[in-house]
């Protein structure tokens, strides 16, 4: 446990900004307190992302359909952006559809643009949580188009040297997963089986847990493409 004794030296521009939105949404103040404990014991369970050396935590969080799993895991992520998780990767959803639903929300609850507008060089105005916030968050995703290696190579973001958190919100697909993965590991020049890894705190959130992220073969060496 490190949040409790680490919260005062934390500036909250992120989530300040999200706990406007939802206020602004109509959101009471009771829910709004009650939605922030939940989310500070998600994020004192996740790891601190100052510590230095590698480190991993995993866990599940449960909720019941329309719950408010979303706006809850919307507000994870601002939080672990003030408290300096970098890259954030949302896997939203095995459809089209769904991964542009969840897309909207990003956009909406932690980039603060339209990140069609972002990605393609349009002028970005300021949306949902960029109404009150200054500070950017970079995105290689898309209201209309899910993570390609064309795009991020355009892009030419090296993860090396981020100035802004980054986010990505893939489909829950093998082909995709693998695409991000190697454009991160060939890009950077990295070599993870040798130990040449990003040194950088990363917050993976499966939106779709219950779909195909559990190995659900019979036999105990093999291993389904999305579990593996």
């Amino acid at each position: 446990r490190w949040f409790d004794a680490s919260k005062t030296e934390f500036s909250w521009t992120y989530w300040e900004a999200y706990e406007r939105l939802l206020q602004e949404s109509g959101r009471s103040i009771e829910v709004l307190n009650e939605n922030e404990k939940i989310i500070d014991s998600i994020l004192d369970l996740s790891g601190d992302p100052r510590i230095e050396e590698p480190w991993k935590r995993a866990g599940l969080v449960m909720g019941n359909v329309q719950s408010g799993k979303t706006q809850n895991y919307l507000g994870l992520i601002n939080k672990a952006m003030d408290c300096g998780y970098k890259i954030i990767i949302i896997l939203g959803g095995h459809q089209n559809e769904l991964r542009r639903q969840t897309q909207l929300r990003v956009d909406e609850g932690v980039i603060g643009r339209e990140s069609i507008h972002l990605v393609q060089g349009y002028q970005d105005i300021p949306i949902g949580v960029g109404s009150w916030r200054p500070e950017r968050v970079s995105t290689m995703t898309t209201s209309e188009s899910d993570f390609n290696k064309p795009t991020a190579n355009n892009l030419r973001i090296d993860l090396r040297d981020l100035k802004v958190p980054i986010i990505f919100t893939i489909k829950k697909l093998k082909p995709i997963m693998e695409n991000l993965y190697e454009w991160i590991a060939d890009f950077h020049d990295l070599k993870p089986d040798n130990g040449r890894k990003l040194n950088l705190p990363m917050l993976l959130i499966d939106d779709e847990a219950d779909y195909a992220s559990i190995n659900t073969l019979a036999h105990r060496d093999d291993i389904t493409a999305t579990n593996k």
